[in-house]
């Protein structure tokens, strides 16, 4: 939302582009100021990442739970109890923000907090046919008595619900980066 803060004419702005043309320019200029998080650092972000739900207010900070696209590597599939690294799969990520000033990203996971492992998730099977393999895409969450209730797609097929305690993957989102930005 932080682009339309630039929108001194408000709404007009909006509906009328070319009355505004120069505020417009001056938007495009500062683009880079609106980059919160980047691809490319991590082998599982290589290729894409984007925003799934809304962010969760913490005591640490906001939590931004996001997907990513890439690598998803042997070390973290064997986790998941898979034999082999998925080439190209979509992870679900978290990073936390700073609570007074969201803009600014305090650390962020090194590793997905959640990969596809499932056959609804992965590549599918006769009861669970998929239409895209490898994928789990979040797209809601709910907190209730501190456990974070996330509903996510699964290849594109299905909707599904994963959980956790949200104290717990705070922690772990800042015990694991220790304070390191990517």
């Amino acid at each position: 939302i932080r682009p339309l803060a630039f929108l001194k004419a408000g709404i007009d702005q909006l509906l009328n582009p070319s009355k505004y043309r120069k505020e417009w320019e001056k938007i495009y200029e500062q683009r880079s100021k609106n980059i919160l998080l980047e691809v490319g650092y991590l082998p599982h972000e290589k290729e894409k990442i984007g925003p799934s739900t809304p962010l969760i207010k913490t005591d640490r900070g906001w939590l931004l739970i996001y997907h990513g696209v890439g690598e998803i590597e042997n070390d973290i599939c064997k986790v998941y109890g898979l034999s082999k690294k998925i080439k190209r799969g979509y992870s679900i990520c978290a990073a936390l923000l700073d609570l007074d000033h969201p803009e600014k990203v305090l650390c962020r996971t090194r590793h997905p907090i959640y990969v596809p492992s499932a056959p609804y998730e992965l590549y599918g099977d006769e009861q669970y046919p998929v239409d895209v393999p490898a994928v789990v895409f979040p797209v809601g969450a709910i907190v209730r008595k501190g456990k974070l209730v996330l509903y996510a797609g699964a290849g594109d097929k299905y909707i599904i619900l994963l959980s956790c305690n949200l104290d717990n993957l705070v922690n772990y989102l800042c015990n694991s980066c220790q304070g390191t930005v990517l």
